[in-house]
């Protein structure tokens, strides 16, 4: 056998023959977890000392041991280059390289179609390079020893080192892409504690029976029967300006309140807002894209502070550290700062959450901490399901012990109160309802009632109110520092 059919012959073999075992044992192992990938191993490996004998025996292997080996290299090289690819234009998000690219993905590697399919299938395509490289190791174990038995010397030369260091580089670097991966996306765990928007707001609904909103112990000194203002706003607002909207508003019950009272959080309230759905927008300050949205559409926030909150940052509560200053937040939303031991915890990765744009948290972590500073993109958090649907956000608070997430005092005390996490004090100051009021609580922030070019009159009327000694009581009652 001359090298050139040797190479075609061996080729082949690498490139087709045993992928396609492997991909069939991909698809018997999904049925027979370990079974099936153990058996294809073994089918493989027989197949391979069956053919080395075979060309030892009839037409003798090539002198060197680059030269045997060169089309299992030439095979791994191939497939790694297309992962490696496919997976840096995907940006490294399973969701886009399932759905923008599985089918040039299948195609380039149809030898591979029954695990191909099977990762693809399930959002577990951390485990193609892996195999790769398995495949890859059985075919150069098993050529290794045939030869070893039956050649008994095998030159080794210059061009065998080339080989292993080109594959040696080719691994490091999709180590390396899982690696970025890891910066960017992290893999959910549903039991592991979430702290999100994750409440009944039906439990704050208006005149709804056994409702948590706080009820008024006076005779408010105003109500509305009529013209009632449309209220709306911030998921952390919404026990407040729901439970005025239920001692204020005569007349009304659990159903018809929903055409006055609602919470579509702080992204779409402010549209609503913008748009003249609603009279009254209750919250933080607006982001910057939400101020040229009002600007574009010909109308000017109006903005008066009812009430003082604080913006806080929570770990898990065996979390050593309990403090953290300014520029250490800073630094570590801007992945400065990436190990928990830096700062006085223990040797552990900080995974460090963010919230969706234009949220009413995500808007002040941007101004208040973050002042301009440019932040790090946020974790992602993916999710692929058995029957091919898709979903992709932006990671929301796991309860990891290395994780810190952030949001509004009265949101994780009040409305989600969890017992494994602990709230940091900012540069040695902890958020609390006296260090809020008297503002040497660094990341205090106002909470607002927003109007926009409202033509009814009781918007006013409302603020006045909530302004006024009886609205501050009340607003103090439903455990919001008043703004006075």
């Amino acid at each position: 056998m001359s090298l050139r059919q040797y190479y075609i012959r061996t080729t082949i073999m690498t490139l087709l023959v045993s992928p396609a075992i492997a991909g069939l044992g991909g698809i018997f192992a999904l049925f027979t977890y370990m079974i099936g990938g153990l058996f294809a191993i073994g089918i493989i490996a027989e197949i391979w000392v069956r053919y080395i004998k075979y060309v030892i025996k009839r037409e003798g292997l090539p002198k060197k041991l680059s030269q045997i080996l060169l089309p299992v290299f030439i095979s791994f090289a191939y497939y790694m280059l297309v992962w490696i690819v496919f997976f840096g234009i995907s940006g490294y998000s399973y969701i886009t390289l399932t759905n923008v690219f599985f089918e040039p993905f299948f195609f380039m590697t149809l030898p591979y179609f029954g695990l191909t399919f099977l990762l693809g299938f399930l959002g577990l395509w951390v485990f193609l390079p892996i195999l790769y490289s398995l495949l890859t190791l059985v075919m150069l174990l098993t050529i290794l020893i045939t030869c070893r038995v039956h050649i008994k010397k095998m030159v080794i030369d210059r061009m065998l080192a080339v080989c292993i260091a080109g594959t040696i580089c080719l691994a490091g670097i999709s180590i390396y892409q899982f690696h970025v991966r890891s910066q960017i996306f992290f893999d959910s765990h549903a039991q592991v504690q979430q702290v999100d928007d994750e409440v009944d707001m039906w439990m704050y609904r208006p005149f709804t029976a056994g409702n948590l909103l706080v009820e008024m112990p006076w005779e408010p000194t105003i109500t509305f029967t009529e013209n009632f203002p449309r209220l709306d706003g911030a998921t952390a607002a919404y026990p407040v300006f729901a439970a005025m909207s239920q001692a204020l508003y005569v007349g009304l019950d659990a159903q018809t309140i929903e055409n006055y009272v609602t919470v579509s959080r702080t992204d779409v309230a402010y549209e609503r807002l913008i748009n003249g759905e609603i009279d009254i927008f209750f919250g933080t300050q607006p982001s910057e894209q939400q101020i040229l949205a009002a600007q574009a559409a010909g109308v000017e926030f109006t903005m008066t502070p009812i009430a003082r909150e604080a913006f806080v940052f929570f770990v898990h509560r065996d979390n050593p550290v309990d403090s953290l200053t300014l520029e250490e937040v800073q630094a570590i939303y801007q992945r400065r700062i990436t190990n928990w031991q830096q700062l006085g915890g223990r040797d552990e990765r900080i995974l460090p959450f963010q919230r969706s744009e234009n949220s009413g948290s995500q808007t002040i972590m941007l101004a208040a901490v973050m002042q301009d500073k440019p932040i790090t993109t946020p974790l992602q958090e993916e999710w692929i399901g058995m029957m091919g649907g898709t979903v992709s956000g932006v990671a929301a608070y796991r309860n990891y012990s290395s994780a810190i997430g952030y949001s509004f005092r009265y949101f994780v005390t009040g409305m989600r109160p969890h017992d494994d996490i602990k709230l940091l004090a900012i540069n040695g100051i902890a958020p609390t309802p006296e260090n809020i009021r008297n503002g040497t609580y660094p990341f205090t922030v106002n909470v607002y009632a927003v109007t926009a070019a409202t033509t009814n009159e009781n918007a006013k009327v409302l603020i006045q109110w909530i302004l006024s000694e009886q609205g501050q009581a009340f607003i103090e009652l439903c455990g919001i520092v008043p703004i006075k």
